[in-house]
């Protein structure tokens, strides 16, 4: 039986928590640590969120493994990367951290996820209020949200798996509520490389692809074209999200289809690491994966509907 089997009826409005939850992550002032666990991994991130005349600014600094930092200002990303020779600054549009997870405003959740209470909790010192979201249907896995009971602001996400027991959860354990680094020091060791352009290496331009059918509840909120070193032809990206579960679609032409068939390096298959699984098919002269923390049938039904736009 399902973990959350036994869980308390849903709350009386649950679409008001919700978006009362991601209003709040968004528009106060914070700054805390938090662990990442999923199964043999962990690792830990402190984050700074600000609020002021200038608009949203926010930090994600890694205090485990290889050096290096996010910086978010409105909808651009920045990644530092300390270990990098020169020191180069990524720009990757699209791109959020915990515990900006939840969109807002989220309209549509309810009509793909059952929303349960789960009363209260202590997390990093504060009161905390629990949901417990059960997907409606075979294309996505369950969560556990629980949030500061003052605030709103997100302290802990649990993801489930098919079972409903926990796949891998986000946990803040100290966070600072209404304090936070002032703009000037978030922007330290990004100063002298901001603004940013968006280089050619990664480029958003007309919509060349499409899923006719994809999953209820999943659209399509961006397709960017990168060029790797490694790779001699460009890579489309697509990303899909019913606001909580995502699913990336890569598409790369091959330069010789008939050789990589021949060869078995473009083949139908599937890979899994740790909890995120690997859809590979073959289409005419594409090879196509879908990578995602979602059933697998997820992944088939995008990228067995995946097609090119025809432009007249």
């Amino acid at each position: 039986m399902p973990a959350w089997a036994d869980a308390p009826t849903t709350p009386t409005d649950a679409a008001t928590w919700l978006n009362s939850v991601a209003q709040a992550t968004h528009q106060l002032t914070y700054q805390g640590v938090f662990v990442y666990q999923s199964q043999n991994i962990m690792a830990i991130s402190h984050v700074s969120h600000l609020i002021d005349n200038n608009g949203e600014i926010s930090r994600l600094d890694a205090l485990s493994g290889p050096p290096h930092a996010y910086l978010r200002i409105g909808s651009s990303v920045y990644c530092s990367f300390q270990n990098k020779p020169s020191g180069d600054i990524e720009h990757r549009p699209h791109h959020s951290f915990f515990p900006e997870i939840l969109p807002y405003p989220n309209t549509h959740l309810n009509d793909f996820y059952q929303v349960r209470s789960l009363g209260h909790a202590k997390i990093a010192d504060h009161d905390c209020e629990g949901v417990l979201l059960i997907p409606r249907d075979a294309y996505r896995y369950g969560y556990a949200l629980w949030a500061d009971s003052t605030s709103h602001v997100l302290l802990r996400l649990i993801k489930l798996d098919a079972h409903g027991q926990t796949a891998s959860q986000l946990t803040f354990t100290q966070i600072d509520i209404g304090h936070a680094p002032t703009r000037a020091q978030l922007s330290t060791d990004f100063n002298d490389k901001l603004p940013v352009k968006q280089s050619d290496k990664e480029t958003e331009p007309k919509a060349d692809w499409q899923i006719t059918s994809p999953p209820s509840g999943f659209h399509r909120v961006t397709e960017t074209v990168m060029t790797l070193p490694d790779h001699a032809q460009p890579i489309t990206h697509l990303v899909y999200t019913d606001g909580l579960a995502t699913v990336s679609l890569f598409i790369e032409r091959q330069t010789q289809p008939n050789t990589f068939h021949q060869q078995g390096l473009v083949q139908q298959g599937l890979v899994q690491q740790g909890q995120m699984l690997l859809y590979t098919r073959p289409m005419g002269q594409y090879q196509v994966t879908a990578v995602g923390t979602v059933p697998l049938a997820t992944l088939v039904l995008m990228a067995d509907n995946l097609t090119p736009i025809e432009r007249k």
